[in-house]
């Protein structure tokens, strides 16, 4: 097979072609072949590798965006207090929808006589140039103009236009621009009409871009007049940053936008989702001391309270609803406050369950764990509720009853398959269920010392030995870190891929491994905080354990021995040897580095991190990052391990232990 030609090559020669206007991927690559180049097999997937961030697929066809606005003319009505910067409305700053920072301030001959610098805020885009660059247009209308080497700004009275008044769209520039909306509007399914007919909306710099590849020789033809005046003539009206038709329900869309948004964003079904919607606006109106957010009279506060309490009786809208809110800035304190509230409306009966597993949460997010384990053991009392039984099950893990808590998953019905609830609670119980062997004969003295009989002492009451649990303490520490931690670890997970050059395949792939759940539990002090939230429940000798691990820091190592079932390694800061046992997948190569972080589990070494082959190109760059700890820093030099350029394969160079 012959080889691809150089990338740069290939590149160089599209950007070429689509500056001579826009063609479909097929006339490119046909063009590009025409030219000598060899695209290889994949040919269509390599115009996304070689074109850069100036082209863009628009519609069925690749273009280059400067070359589709070049020659453009926008009115603009200057301000008279613009001082030295212009704020392009929502049309003009289609201008800026490609990445540029600065370019030139032409004159009317297309001198440069300065430069302009484009600027996005809050208000939105903007225009900064040289001193007094405005002066001549201050509260008069102009003209912008684009051209790919820069742009010229012109007073409109100059160009023809006296009255300062723009001019009408003609009707081929209305029709290009409706098509182009049409082409990219995006249909909003409504979850509250009966209307069959979505909302439809678009963007306006899509829509503008639509319409210059499209139709670019008619809209260069004639001054492009604000975009207000532009979308009314052709039965469209702008909202904010959005345009819909004439007539949009604005209120409505939006109302639409957040269900769709919260649906997504929680994995819910359309009933699950309005019950939050509701939930979410009960709770706004309790916050703001509305009198009557949950009803006029009492009889209608018990009735909306109680129905509220069986809304959160789903623990897919339980726990929705207590992660939303926190998202949004609610505190635990205010969300318990209208738990407490609605509770205080609803009554004792089932539909308080759901309320009391609210409680549970927020008092658990709030260092009370005693008391959220007494709203759940409430809770569960009323009702069954699989998110109380689920957390109950979780207390008792970490207090190293796996037999409790395999009963409370089955009490609230949490099967081992539901991926959502309880499927890896489960799978950190499965090794712990069954009962430890017998240590003595029943007659004989008790192997813990006591001094007692083994039938008297610990016959029936083994314990499974630390060694064998310390996998399990780690376990216990990472669902507190997925449970509490979510969103750090989520960012350190995606600091790691985007470092490593992966995409969303590779970030479902490792967010629930070691290899990120390390970083949180050590470098960003996710194990410290579990300790402090939960040591109080777990096991004397577990506490310990995990304190000792407290200290353990990532380390680089040098591989100087293996063996079938051993590894010799030497930390370079300590410059000490270090021997860990009982390691399997041997693929390390003597003199090779690793990262690792060694704790301490019985009279062994363990790196539940794995080892990750560290490249000779990055040792010093890997050292001057563990030595400074930084939790981002370390996530992002562990995905440059594995990025293709160090490794052609990074799963195959860790090992298992």
């Amino acid at each position: 097979m012959a080889a691809v030609s150089s990338l740069d090559e290939i590149g160089a020669r599209a950007q070429e072609l689509l500056r001579e206007g826009p063609r479909t991927p097929a006339e490119l690559v046909a063009a590009l072949t025409a030219s000598g180049l060899r695209l290889g097999a994949d040919a269509t997937d390599l115009l996304f590798e070689v074109l850069d961030d100036e082209h863009a697929p628009i519609g069925d066809r690749w273009v280059h965006l400067p070359s589709a606005l070049h020659g453009s003319r926008w009115w603009i009505d200057a301000p008279a207090d613009a001082d030295d910067a212009l704020v392009l409305d929502h049309g003009v700053d289609v201008l800026t929808w490609f990445p540029w920072e600065q370019t030139a301030l032409l004159d009317a001959d297309g001198a440069p006589i300065g430069d302009v610098r484009a600027e996005r805020a809050a208000a939105g885009t903007r225009l900064v140039g040289p001193s007094g660059w405005l002066t001549a247009v201050a509260g008069r209308a102009a003209l912008l103009e684009y051209r790919c080497d820069g742009v010229v700004l012109t007073a409109a009275a100059d160009l023809g236009y006296a009255d300062g008044t723009p001019p009408e769209p003609a009707a081929a520039l209305a029709t290009a621009m409706r098509e182009a909306f049409d082409h990219e509007a995006e249909p909003i399914e409504s979850p509250y009409t009966s209307d069959d007919e979505p909302l439809l909306v678009a963007e306006p710099g899509i829509t503008f871009v639509r319409a210059f590849t499209d139709a670019g020789e008619v809209l260069r033809s004639q001054v492009l007049p604000p975009i207000d005046r532009l979308v009314d003539a052709v039965g469209l009206e702008r909202h904010e940053h959005l345009l819909g038709p004439r007539g949009t329900d604005w209120g409505a869309l939006a109302t639409s936008q957040r269900f769709h948004a919260l649906k997504s964003h929680h994995d819910l079904s359309d009933d699950q989702t309005s019950m939050l919607m509701m939930l979410l606006g009960a709770s706004a109106a309790v916050r703001d001391g509305d009198p009557d957010a949950l009803g006029e009279d009492d009889e209608e506060r018990r009735t909306n309270a109680q129905g509220l309490g069986r809304m959160l009786g789903g623990p897919a809208v339980c726990r929705a609803f207590v992660h939303e809110s926190i998202e949004r800035g609610r505190t635990p304190d205010e969300v318990l406050r209208f738990a407490e509230v609605v509770l205080a409306h609803a009554g004792e009966g089932p539909s308080a369950s759901g309320l009391l597993a609210v409680q549970a949460e927020c008092l658990d997010l709030l260092d009370r764990t005693p008391e959220a384990i007494t709203a759940l053991e409430r809770a569960v009392s009323l009702a069954p509720h699989p998110r109380a039984h689920v957390m109950l099950a979780g207390f008792a893990a970490d207090r190293g009853d796996a037999a409790e808590a395999a009963r409370l998953l089955r009490a609230g019905g949490v099967r081992p398959d539901d991926e959502r609830l309880g499927a890896g609670l489960w799978a950190e119980l499965q090794p712990f269920l069954a009962r430890p062997k017998a240590t003595a004969g029943r007659n004989d003295p008790c192997p813990c010392g006591s001094g007692r009989k083994y039938k008297a002492c610990h016959l029936g009451r083994e314990v499974v030995p630390l060694a064998d649990r310390a996998a399990w303490l780690y376990r216990k520490a990472s669902r507190f870190v997925a449970e509490h931690l979510g969103g750090e670890h989520g960012g350190l997970a995606m600091a790691l891929v985007d470092a490593a050059g992966g995409g969303p395949e590779l970030l479902s792939q490792v967010i629930d491994t070691e290899l990120v759940y390390d970083v949180t539990l050590d470098e960003a002090g996710g194990l410290r905080r579990f300790l402090e939230r939960r040591g109080s429940l777990l096991p004397d000798d577990e506490r310990e354990l995990a304190s000792l691990w407290l200290l353990a820091d990532r380390g680089l190592y040098r591989v100087d021995d293996q063996g079938r079932d051993h590894l010799v390694l030497t930390d370079l800061a300590a410059e000490q040897p270090v021997r860990i046992d009982h390691v399997r997948g041997m693929r390390l190569d003597v003199g090779s580095h690793v990262m690792a972080r060694l704790v301490q589990v019985g009279p062994d070494l363990v790196s539940f991190f794995g080892y990750v082959p560290v490249p000779s190109r990055l040792l010093d760059e890997v050292a001057d990052v563990l030595a400074n700890g930084d939790a981002d820093d370390v996530a992002e030099v562990i995905g440059r391990c594995f990025a293709p350029e160090y490794q052609d394969d990074w799963l195959d160079d860790t090992l298992d232990v």
